[in-house]
């Protein structure tokens, strides 16, 4: 049978999702506790392969086993041998052909930032923190120009463009949500280049403090080059969020972070 799992983690201990030999992973403590339970060796795929230090609050993995173990009896089975900071949150099975990849219809993630003049270690979870007061209208009017299916080349590591991957992705939306000193800049689309989210709010973020004139995010776009954008900020602020399919239900699953960026 073919079993669909949402995840979330901490990402900061991990160099990132994808097993790696010499480092350890998400995906290779996933297999680890598989393996413990199934007594089989499983390879689980995933939605978004998130870079080293990035987080997740709706990762969805899937995997295929023999064994026939209850559901819930092999979440809480997994969740009690998994490291503290990855759990399972919520899973079901789902069809043969389903993917946790090529199955996805959108993939959202949000970036956190904190604009106060102090710096919180009181936050529930990590954010990025940013002096200075940021104009986050001006940022707003530069959106629509990211929208729709672009080269994001130049929002990118330099070094995959020279590798010849295919740099065009869709961005369906751009929002930002301000509450209190903190700052959620949620972005949806059908799915994410290397760095491509943390680049890009960088560069938004270059705008919203002023550093960055908003009729250049345009130009930045149409230059393809990875130099014109702004920084790839630390990757301990951004969250894969959510990950929507037709054939994997999570509306029994409530993604906290999810619910507040959205009603908010």
């Amino acid at each position: 049978m073919k079993i669909a799992l949402t995840v979330e983690y901490d990402g900061s201990p991990y160099y990132g999702f994808q097993t790696q030999r010499e480092h350890d992973s998400v995906q290779r403590r996933l297999e680890d506790a598989l393996f413990t339970i199934l007594r089989e060796k499983t390879r689980v795929y995933c939605a978004g392969r998130t870079d080293t230090g990035v987080n997740a609050v709706g990762q969805v993995i899937h995997f295929s086993t023999t064994k026939d173990l209850p559901l819930e009896r092999l979440i809480y089975a997994l969740n009690s041998v998994l490291p503290k900071d990855i759990a399972i949150r919520h899973g079901s099975l789902v069809p043969k052909e389903f993917h946790a990849r090529f199955s996805c219809l959108a993939r959202e993630y949000v970036y956190i930032i904190h604009n106060a003049p102090y710096r919180n270690t009181t936050l529930g979870y990590k954010s990025l923190w940013v002096r200075e007061k940021l104009q986050w209208d001006l940022v707003r009017s530069v959106i629509p120009n990211l929208l729709g299916e672009k080269n994001f080349a130049a929002f990118t590591r330099a070094a995959l463009v020279k590798s010849g991957e295919r740099t065009h992705r869709r961005i369906d939306s751009i929002r930002i949500i301000e509450e209190g000193y903190n700052a959620y800049v949620h972005i949806r689309g059908s799915g994410f280049l290397h760095n491509m989210v943390r680049i890009l709010v960088g560069t938004l973020l270059d705008v919203a403090r002023g550093g960055l004139e908003k009729e250049k995010v345009a130009l930045i776009l149409q230059s393809k080059n990875r130099i014109e954008a702004g920084v790839t900020l630390k990757p301990n602020a951004l969250y894969f969020l959510y990950a929507e399919y037709k054939d994997y239900d999570q509306s029994g699953f409530i993604n906290t972070l999810r619910e507040r960026v959205l009603k908010a």
